[in-house]
This record gives structure tokens, sequence and C-alpha cells, in this order.
């Protein structure tokens, strides 16, 4: 079953290679870019979901910070008082977890379908100074060509902008180690996987900070306490 997902992805990649030589462009890089955006209005239901519900729980911190010290000594009463606080304002907390869950494997299969990818035409696999997308930019950076560093680099640019963008308490230790963190974390995994993949991620992330702007603005209007 799962060989036939990772089967369903070569397809996809293929099909979308076919829509780029109808339009005149024939290159896998830009059927990847064409791919994603796809994905991401499929999943576009559940990511706003996910959003959504990360918003909520960002911006009801400081309630749920009070009950936490206000009944540190009766845990039972305090879990009472936070799940009170969730129905009150429509917050579910799991409710960012589902999207995640099923993006992940999405990753993967496009990870392994990817990583042994059958080329139609080599010439195409080429993309915007990258002579082989099938290959890291670790093994171009190491072969005398460091241009195709600039993936892991967008890769990091653009996780740092999706969360900074997605942040309620800027002053938070936690959040604020995370804004750092997983940047520097996607940018070095972007330099050991095949360049489509950071092509993917890149793009998805240009949607997903879209995407956040979109939520951070209509959850303005409707923020819990407000």
């Amino acid at each position: 079953m799962w060989q036939s997902f990772v089967q369903w992805f070569t397809d996809f990649i293929e099909f979308m290679y076919g829509i780029t030589i109808k339009i005149g462009l024939p290159n896998y890089g830009l059927a990847i870019i064409l791919m994603t955006i796809v994905i991401k209005l499929v999943l576009f239901p559940l990511t706003q979901k996910q959003l959504k519900s990360m918003r909520a729980m960002q911006e009801l911190q400081p309630k749920l910070k009070y009950i936490q010290e206000k009944y540190q000594d009766d845990p039972q009463k305090m879990q009472a008082k936070v799940m009170e606080l969730y129905r009150q304002h429509g917050v579910n907390p799991f409710g960012g977890c589902l999207p995640l869950l099923i993006q992940m494997p999405i990753f993967i299969a496009f990870y392994q379908s990817l990583y042994n990818f059958q080329f139609t035409v080599a010439e195409h696999a080429a993309f915007l100074g990258i002579p082989d997308i099938s290959k890291t930019a670790w093994y171009f950076i190491t072969h005398g060509d460091p241009i195709a560093i600039y993936l892991p680099i967008l890769a990091g640019i653009t996780t740092y902008i999706q969360q900074k963008v997605s942040m309620v308490n800027t002053d938070d230790p936690t959040q604020k180690s995370l804004l750092y963190f997983m940047p520097l974390f996607m940018a070095w995994i972007a330099t050991t996987l095949p360049a489509g993949l950071p092509i993917y991620w890149i793009m998805f992330n240009i949607l997903g900070i879209l995407q956040q702007l979109y939520v951070n603005k209509t959850s303005a209007k409707t923020a819990p306490g407000k």
C-alpha cells in the first residue's frame, strides 16, 4: 500500500511535467512547484483549521497561565477550568495535530519517489542553475558547484518568516527559541535532501505564509476575549 502511495507521487510528478510541456516550459522543477500548489489547495481546509487552532491557542496563553498559577495546588480543578476556557472560546487543543500528521506521509512519500525518480528527459531535471534536482545541495557544494546552497538558505528564510507571522507573543521564550532553531534545522536538512524537496518545501512555505497572513487578518476580528 505504501509503495502504491509512493508510485502515485511518481506518476503525479510525471503528470505535472506533462503540463509543463504543454505550456512550453518543460521542466521538472516547475512541475514540482505546480504539484505543490495542487497539494496545498487540497490540504487547504485542514491547514486552515490547523492555523486557526494554533493561533487561538497562542492568544489564550495568558489566560491559561493565569489558571495554571491560580489552581496549581488543585490539578483536577485546574484541568476543569482549562477545558472550560477551551469550550468558551471554541478551541480544540488537538486541532492542529491532524493536518501535521497528514503532511508527514506526503513529505516522506515525495522524498522516496524523488530519490528513485527516472527522468524522461535528463536535461529537464535542471532548475534555476541546479543541474539535477534529484541530487542534494551538499553533493553540488562538495563537487565545486556551490550555487545549490541558495535552496537551503531559502528553506531557512521561508521557515523563519512563516514562524514569525504565526507568533502572537514574541516575548515567549519557547516560541523565540523555536523561531531561530527551526529555520537553521530546516536549512541543514535541505542540504541533505534531493533538491526537488527543498523546492517543494520553499513553495509550501510561501503559500503557508500567505495563508497565515490571511488567518491573522481574520482572527484579529474574532480573537478570544474580544
